[in-house]
């Protein structure tokens, strides 16, 4: 009968996980990029994603990305640490969300927050960090054969940055 009993609690916990599978199935797909020589760039797609804007206790936003049916586009510039400096960590994020079927994109200034586009400035620097909308700027996307051609011109008045163009062909 114990026997029993461990086999039904052991079904019980091994059914309470599904959300962790859901996770697995979201394929990302990573590859370096042309980048600013001072740093690293990223590039990634989340298939069958979608980007959730949050707000956290002290009103700034954020990005999450979660379970959807969209095509998440992250772009990561992380520049180059220097050496025997405390904190000098000092990276940029663009974030913007696709339809899975979108061929082709074309939007500008107010337009880019269709896709939901965040840029972010992670550093430690007073008052110029944390996630930002886009909402200067242009966006050309074309999609065809697994082919994605990506160019955005972009400008932040809020907070200084690195990145404002960014011109990519990626193969996925």
């Amino acid at each position: 009968m114990k026997f029993y009993n461990f086999l039904l609690i052991l079904f019980l916990f091994s059914a309470c996980s599904p959300r962790q599978k859901l996770t697995k199935d979201i394929p990302v797909e990573m590859q370096n990029i042309s980048c600013p020589e001072n740093g690293n760039c990223t590039f990634e797609l989340l298939k069958k994603s979608s980007l959730q804007i949050k707000t956290d206790n002290f009103g700034k936003i954020y990005p999450e990305v979660v379970p959807g049916d969209k095509l998440v586009i992250k772009y990561h510039f992380k520049k180059n640490e220097l050496k025997n400096i405390a904190d000098n960590s000092y990276s940029e994020f663009i974030y913007f969300e696709i339809n899975e079927d979108e061929e082709q994109l074309f939007l500008k200034d107010k337009e880019l927050q269709n896709v939901k586009m965040l840029f972010g400035r992670i550093c430690f620097c007073r008052d110029a960090n944390g996630y930002f909308k886009v909402d200067q700027g242009n966006l050309y996307l074309f999609r065809n054969n697994n082919k994605l051609n990506f160019k955005l011109k972009f400008d932040m008045k809020k907070v200084p940055h690195i990145i404002s163009y960014i011109s990519e062909s990626i193969n996925y």
